[in-house]
């Protein structure tokens, strides 16, 4: 007899019975583990990973019970496999799946949670050590092929029940390949010079995606490395203790706070929403214009893109056509770039993305709001002008609202949407289901010079370009960011942003003087040198750095003649760094720009890439402790000046 048990929605204690009764009933010859449900919800097995160790010990001890009878064990699968459900697949003595697009991943290190049933060990056995650390530490997904699964390739069968029950009846008394030969004797054996040098390349490659202080990468590696030179027994010890240490770990927990908890309940505010936005107007085919068309295509949306500029909607079209090509649908087909403004009467959401001039944008506004119907909500992508300001060009400022994307905006998350003194609540619904449409997660922030997220960043930057003027080093500053756990130093994001635009935007914020950029006077002196010198930043080949190539950076010679050096210690830089964030945070939630500091941590780690791991501006301050906080900022005030002071 075969006994087939379903892999359950809910896998709770009675799953693992089930598999334990069914692995010592002598009557029952083989096993089958049939995968066709919808499997856990997300939330139920990160509840379940976080919470319930004896559900977790339970499966772990019935899986390596189950493995080490005489008695086979088979995956039947008819879809792909994550989480809980690969780890339980794996454990079978053979998988089969019923088509060849059928993959297994891991997605749970993304919260810094490692796999918690033994699968660093057998994935190791099953696909090869460099695949498995691929798979578990970097997200690659792996498929059913000879080339993933080389030791034991899964097989493809569109009758999945006839195969196994073959493949039952010719392995009565299957054993698994770990527990095969001593692993010391093994390929596998750690100890090796094959395989310490996967496990180094692994680390580097580890460390210029995150740093030590996001441990749960450290801990899957040593899991791998102490694992592989012990028996199965042991690597089980092992993988179970480095599970619950990662879980443990402040940078597990701000994982799941920001990309689990904040994410998801940002969405859930954007899904209750029931209207829809159907056709998208988008004003201007520059970067982010072309962008914000991108994303609106991409999620099945009818866009109409205005360019009066031919040779602008030329390659604003390449663009679009470029990334489309590759969907397997075709978007292309919804969209319309057009030199007429009168075109766009039929959208029922107007964004302007056209460049930081306060004239073309008001212009521009005022002429599409005399063409678009009373029901239509216009919006304006603007960087740093204020909201209320713009609405004066519209007939109905209630109509009008702040349509925030980050660039590239077909690959960022974040939207921020800014009211203005008169948007009405459906505007902001329809915000709403405007980010719910494009498949971004909403931000809402009240009006003022830089929101929220320009806020805080070019208080950021502007830290960095002092402490340039002082004499820092710029490959220190931006290898200390990096170090620190930010995608990109602000020094090169400066260049990459363009001196000029940045210089626009500090002059903006200028006009209000509002925390930090009280003190960008100083900040457009430093840049109007580089400009004045024609290094405008990277589109120019030179900026801050020198790029004579492309994918080439190298510091600037003639920056020591401006700037004489003066050395700053790493922790100094680094402090300056991520306390001009919070303090600036702290502002902006005293003037009422964004109402909570959860809504500050998700729009950091969105938007501009603040280390999740470290949970945003907000999360940073309540990890570093707020005595200890407020000793090293008062520091930094004394010697820094009053933009480090608290609101």
């Amino acid at each position: 007899m075969i006994e087939v048990i379903p892999f359950p929605a809910h896998p709770s204690a009675s799953f693992a019975t089930q598999l334990k009764g069914a692995a010592e009933n002598p009557k029952i010859e083989g096993i089958i583990i049939e995968f066709s449900g919808a499997g856990p919800a997300p939330d139920e097995e990160l509840k379940l990973l976080l919470r319930d160790d004896d559900v977790i010990d339970s499966l772990r001890d019935t899986l390596r019970s189950l493995e080490t009878q005489p008695k086979p064990s088979v995956a039947v699968i008819h879809q792909s496999l994550d989480g809980l459900a690969f780890e339980v697949a794996l454990a079978c003595h053979k998988r089969i799946v019923s088509n060849p697009d059928i993959t297994f991943h891991w997605p749970w290190f993304e919260l810094g949670l490692l796999p918690a049933l033994g699968t660093v060990r057998r994935l190791s056995h099953i696909a090869g050590l460099e695949k498995a650390v691929q798979v578990l530490l970097f997200g690659t997904r792996i498929s059913h092929g000879e080339t993933d699964f080389r030791h034991d390739p899964t097989e493809i069968s569109a009758n999945g029940r006839e195969t196994v029950e073959h493949w039952i009846r010719h392995h009565p008394k299957p054993v698994q390949p770990w527990d095969e030969t001593d692993i010391t004797r093994s390929p596998l054996f750690s100890q090796t010079l094959a395989n310490r040098d996967i496990l180094q390349r692994a680390y580097i490659q580890l460390r210029k995606r995150t740093p030590a202080d996001d441990g749960a990468g450290s801990l899957l590696l040593q899991a791998f490395h102490d694992g592989l030179e012990r028996s199965f027994a042991g690597a089980l010890r092992i993988e179970r203790a480095s599970y619950q240490k990662a879980r443990g770990l402040i940078s597990t927990q701000n994982r799941i706070y920001v990309q689990h908890e904040l994410r998801q309940r940002a969405i859930g505010r954007a899904a209750s929403q029931t209207n829809s936005v159907d056709v998208v107007g988008v004003l201007g085919a520059g970067l982010m214009g072309t962008g914000i068309a991108l994303s609106a295509l991409m999620a099945g949306r009818k866009v109409i893109l205005f360019e009066i500029d031919a040779e602008a909607a030329k390659r604003s079209s390449a663009r679009i056509e470029k990334v489309l090509g590759r969907q397997p649908a075709d978007p292309l087909s919804q969209l319309q770039v057009t030199p007429q403004l009168g075109d766009l009467s039929r959208c029922d959401f107007v964004i302007e993305a056209v460049f930081e001039r306060f004239d073309v944008k008001t212009d521009l506004l005022k002429r599409v709001s005399s063409i678009v119907s009373n029901e239509a909500i216009i919006a304006s992508n603007t960087t740093t002008f204020p909201i209320s300001e713009l609405a004066t060009a519209v007939p109905d400022p209630g109509q009008f609202i702040g349509t925030h994307f980050f660039a590239p905006v077909e690959q960022m998350e974040l939207l921020e949407i800014i009211l203005g003194r008169q948007t009405r609540d459906a505007t902001v619904n329809k915000a709403l289901a405007l980010a719910q449409a494009l498949r971004k997660t909403p931000v809402v922030v009240r009006d003022g010079p830089g929101f929220y997220t320009s806020r805080v960043v070019m208080a950021y930057v502007q830290e960095a370009l002092f402490m340039l003027a002082e004499g820092t080093s710029p490959t220190l500053i931006d290898q200390c960011a990096r170090n620190a756990g930010m995608i990109i130093g602000p020094l090169a994001m400066a260049d990459l942003t363009s001196l000029e635009l940045l210089a626009d935007i500090f002059r903006n914020l200028s006009k209000h003087g509002r925390g930090a950029a009280a003190d960008s006077e100083r900040t457009l002196e430093i840049l109007s040198r580089f400009l004045s010198a024609g290094r405008k930043g990277r589109k120019s080949g030179s900026g801050i750095y020198d790029y004579p190539v492309p994918g080439e950076r190298h510091e600037w010679q003639g920056l020591t003649d401006w700037f004489p050096r003066s050395p700053q210690s790493d922790p100094e830089i680094v402090n300056r760094l991520f306390y001009i964030q919070t303090v600036e945070t702290l502002r902006t939630l005293k003037e009422g720009i964004i109402a909570e500091p959860e809504s500050a941590d998700l729009a950091s780690v969105l938007g501009w890439r603040y280390p999740v791991f470290r949970g945003g501006p907000m999360r940073y301050l309540e990890n570093t402790g707020t005595e200890r906080f407020e000793a090293t900022r008062q520091g930094l005030e004394k010697k820094f000046g009053r933009r480090f002071a608290l609101p």
